[in-house]
């Protein structure tokens, strides 16, 4: 009787333990959620392609053409704490369906827009609906699924969403390329009009309202702090080397120091008081999950200078078309499928913090290894060469990506849910705006010390080749020298992607003698050009890539930290218990 009782209590434990089934209903409303997620990862990244023919279309100017790339991020990453906490007061459902069908509307009214201010406008508008999407999703999946499926159903919204940004150079350059019906750039936008009426369709009956706090007052001076704080951090960020940093965007920085730390503080007296703070601080007691936003924010920087820096040195550096630069990034992408798909049985085997150290050394190799087969000198790109390390780069950021989300969330309460909802993608967001900022700056400073060694070398060569050419010996010093003038100018001026000042249209409006002479020296100069340009970005993009393969290593160390702090008692006993746990 004891035996069969112990096997009988054993059995019963065990099923228990097992992860809870979920109805097919909760599938295809993850599927609906993931479409969201792939529709508002896939903008942030599919507008760079397209911009030089959007630009010559609607007449967009420099600053235009910033601002129609700015404003979605800006808007997404101010928006996304507040509408955390307006899903929770109106029905997260209500919230997500409706920000699906604005964000569709919107995306029409970006396609049809017949001038940049308007474009901007929708632009903007596009980016508070993602981020009311956003803010929701990650609270109704969690709601969708038991805590035995996080793991899962988490790995999977990382692997879409990272996978959605990595696509958007392809599908952007596919779709330029292709020119469906006459439409060009606008088929970016429209892309999305099919997305959201299945994203719409999948969860229109089959998400949870998930109505909270109803009743609670809206933390107004919350709203208002965070939104003015995090405005004044990412502005200058995404304009700063575009308006070569004035002191008013440093005035804009500090003062956003000063605001967000009100909010700090004013959230921290109404979680006191009783009240529903926009952030609950007490998500910050968790270790995995500050420590988890820490690696989220670092990460993020990386990929979002890495993709700069490829896109920047492979269109204006080498010349390379839209839809070339875009297919670039496919092995990239079938690298990150293959870790995403991948991370489910590394967690289950290593441990979550184990597979976030591997993914980001994986990723660091992946760097490495392309930083190797660039020779800038050469003027060319082996695209047989970079092809494995950007799979090998690709794997490591599917394995990092996958389980972050889970492992950020591992220890927030039912509770708190809503408020880490909207945390968790603002740190993504502010950190991919910081690496931007950061990569870029290290980026152009490094073109101009490359310019030090190649603008000499492209001139001597330059040389040699005007004694064969057709221009007269009395004037080819004059020409060289020139060119050498010029590149140097344009390659160590805060916008080297742009001729300097007196260099650009050579031969434009000149007459005799000087014409004639621009007019045989065209063909050298051309070829002179598209040589320094190379050297230059190339080679400052292959230090970028030295530089972005060591902060991969720093944030594989500090991933071990998540796995060490499933070593102190109270939080193993939370996830122990289940042995679908990647905590085990």
């Amino acid at each position: 009787m004891s035996s069969n009782a112990d096997v009988t209590a054993a059995t019963a434990a065990t099923a228990a333990r097992a992860p809870a089934p979920v109805d097919r209903a909760a599938w295809f409303a993850l599927a609906g959620c993931l479409l969201g997620v792939f529709m508002q990862m896939l903008d942030t990244t599919i507008v760079n392609i397209a911009l030089p023919d959007l630009t010559v279309d609607l007449g967009a100017s420099t600053s235009q053409q910033l601002f129609v790339l700015t404003v979605y991020t800006l808007a997404f990453a101010c928006t996304l704490l507040t509408a955390a906490t307006l899903g929770g007061r109106l029905g997260r459902r209500r919230v997500f369906i409706a920000s699906v069908v604005a964000f569709t509307v919107t995306s029409v009214l970006c396609g049809l827009a017949q001038g940049p201010l308007q474009l901007i406008v929708f632009r903007g508008i596009q980016g508070i609906s993602a981020a009311m999407m956003s803010a929701q999703t990650l609270a109704l999946i969690a709601a969708l699924f038991p805590k035995s499926r996080h793991g899962l159903v988490f790995g999977i919204y990382g692997a879409v969403a990272g996978l959605a940004a990595m696509l958007g150079p392809v599908i952007g350059g596919v779709l330029v390329t292709s020119d469906l019906f006459g439409w060009g750039w606008r088929t970016i936008f429209f892309v999305n009009i099919p997305l959201g009426l299945v994203a719409c369709a999948l969860a229109w009956h089959r998400l949870p309202q998930l109505r909270e706090s109803a009743g609670s007052r809206l933390d107004l001076p919350g709203v208002v702090l965070s939104t003015a704080g995090l405005f004044l951090v990412l502005y200058p960020l995404a304009v700063g080397r575009e308006e070569d940093w004035p002191p008013s965007l440093w005035a804009m920085m500090a003062s956003a120091v000063i605001l967000l730390a009100a909010f700090v503080v004013v959230e921290r007296r109404t979680f006191a008081r009783g009240g529903m703070p926009l952030l609950r601080i007490d998500l910050f007691r968790s270790r995995r999950f500050s420590v988890g936003l820490v690696l989220s924010l670092l990460f993020f920087s990386v990929f979002a200078g890495f993709f700069f820096t490829v896109s920047v040195s492979v269109q204006f550096g080498l010349g390379y078309s839209a839809l070339t630069t875009g297919l670039l990034a496919l092995p990239f992408a079938v690298g990150g499928a293959i870790g995403s798909l991948s991370s489910p049985w590394v967690v289950a085997r290593i441990g979550a913090g184990l597979t976030l150290c591997s993914g980001a050394l994986v990723l660091a190799v992946g760097l490495a290894w392309l930083a190797t087969t660039l020779d800038p000198a050469s003027g060319s790109l082996s695209v047989p060469a970079v092809i494995a390390p950007l799979i090998v780069g690709g794997i490591g950021t599917g394995l990092f990506v996958a389980p972050l989300q889970t492992a950020i969330l591992s220890d927030t309460e039912p509770a708190n849910i809503g408020s880490a909802s909207g945390c968790v993608p603002t740190v993504q967001q502010i950190g991919a705006s910081l690496g931007l900022a950061v990569v870029t700056l290290f980026f152009f400073g490094q073109v101009a010390v490359q310019a030090d060694s190649a603008v000499p070398a492209v001139r001597a060569a330059l040389s040699d080749d005007l004694r064969t050419s057709t221009v007269e010996p009395l004037f080819r010093g004059a020409v060289a020298d020139r060119f050498a003038d010029c590149a140097r100018a344009q390659l160590t001026s805060a916008h080297p992607d742009r001729p300097a000042p007196g260099c650009s249209a050579e031969g434009a409006g000149q007459t005799g003698v000087a014409a004639q002479v621009a007019d045989r020296a065209a063909a050298p100069l051309q070829t002179a050009a598209r040589s320094v340009a190379s050297w230059t970005f190339v080679g400052a993009f292959q230090v970028t890539l030295w530089v972005l393969s060591g902060m991969c290593v720093v944030i594989a160390v500090l991933a071990l930290a998540v796995r060490a702090s499933r070593r102190r008692g109270t939080e193993r006993s939370a996830h122990t218990d289940d042995p679908a746990s990647p905590w085990r």
